[in-house]
């Protein structure tokens, strides 16, 4: 090697040792100043002596009960639930179960119904939505029938209370 060679190469070895001792200070630099943390700040709140205080307010007494649900109506209304996650992981056959105990589980609600009642004839009309969506999953429209689940869900959700 020539002279012209090892200035170069003392040259490259220099700029490469000042690049290393300015990241070194930066890296430096930054860990200090992450360090140092603001002081906390100390409020002092002065209040008024002669403001009001305020007045207790009274707590309400409520006498009614809440109302009693139908067992098998809120059975009914968590196997829809279960039948709607399943369509929402594309498992048609665990929800065609799911739905298979609900109706089972609203068919139980109606025979508890009196004849002719509001709540009994909301119930028939689930059990018919339900049979709609059953036949909705078998054709592989699982979207649809997932959208109609809801709905048949809110309705037995009013039907409970």
């Amino acid at each position: 090697m020539t002279h012209d060679d090892y200035k170069l190469l003392n040259s490259r070895r220099r700029t490469v040792l000042y690049y290393a001792i300015s990241l070194c200070c930066v890296i430096a630099l930054m860990v200090f100043a992450s360090s140092l943390r603001p002081l906390p700040v100390e409020e002092t709140i002065t209040v008024d002596s002669t403001q009001a205080t305020p007045q207790p307010v009274a707590t309400v007494v409520h006498d009614g009960a809440f109302p009693i649900a139908d067992p098998d109506i809120e059975t009914a209304g968590d196997r829809v639930a279960a039948a709607v996650i399943y369509l929402k992981r594309r498992q048609s056959e665990p929800a065609l179960n799911a739905l298979q105990q609900a109706q089972v589980a609203a068919n139980r609600a109606v025979t508890k119904k009196p004849e002719g009642s509001k709540t009994r004839d909301e119930l028939i009309s689930t059990n018919q939505e339900i049979e709609r969506v059953k036949e909705l999953i078998r054709k592989g429209r699982m979207g649809n029938a997932a959208k109609e689940l809801k709905h048949v869900d809110q309705t037995l959700d009013s039907v409970t209370y």
